[in-house]
């Protein structure tokens, strides 16, 4: 068994010390996602479900060119290669240039910025079904109806504001 707290999960590629040359730098096929963490972190720990959601929508997707992995710092050496000031740290390797500096994600740990981070410095290119790539399909159908109510809100309260004004101008109070 791995760590506490480190569980396999289908579609990630758990990566060590000794395998971190064959399953990230000499994979030339494809673009390779792998998240530094620290398993007996409690910031990690907190950050690990949303690289199962993040592992579980490229699952999904079926990108050919997006191998997602895990690389335990606290059971593992970091490779010289790589360089991060802290962990969770999300780095890719792109597919056509396995050479430092690599591109490290800075953005908000959320699953939908790191996908269209992943994407945006993929060194293979690749395009998502839609624009919320982070959402299976029953979850995005849940949020276009959120949005539609929302503009239906707003517009309703536009009219509203509008109808208000008109009033106001037709009294001569404006």
């Amino acid at each position: 068994g791995g760590a506490p707290g480190v569980e396999r999960l289908e579609g990630l590629v758990e990566v060590t010390r000794d395998r971190f040359q064959t399953e990230v730098l000499d994979d030339v096929g494809r673009d390779v996602l792998v998240l530094f963490h620290t398993s007996t972190q409690q910031a990690s720990q907190d950050f690990s479900i949303y690289w199962k959601k993040l592992v579980s929508r490229y699952k999904s997707l079926a990108i050919p060119s997006i191998k997602v992995a895990r690389y335990d710092v606290a059971l593992h050496q970091i490779p010289r290669e790589v360089e991060f000031e802290t962990t969770p740290a999300v780095v890719l390797f792109p597919a056509r240039d396995k050479s430092p500096p690599f591109p490290v994600f800075h953005g908000k740990g959320k699953v939908r910025p790191i996908m269209l981070w992943a994407q945006q410095v993929a060194s293979v290119k690749f395009e998502y079904p839609n624009d919320t790539p982070h959402l299976d399909d029953e979850q995005r159908e849940a949020y276009l109806v959120q949005i539609k109510e929302r503009d239906e809100r707003v517009a309703k309260e536009r009219a509203r504001k509008k109808e208000e004004r008109i009033a106001k101008l037709g009294k001569g109070e404006l």
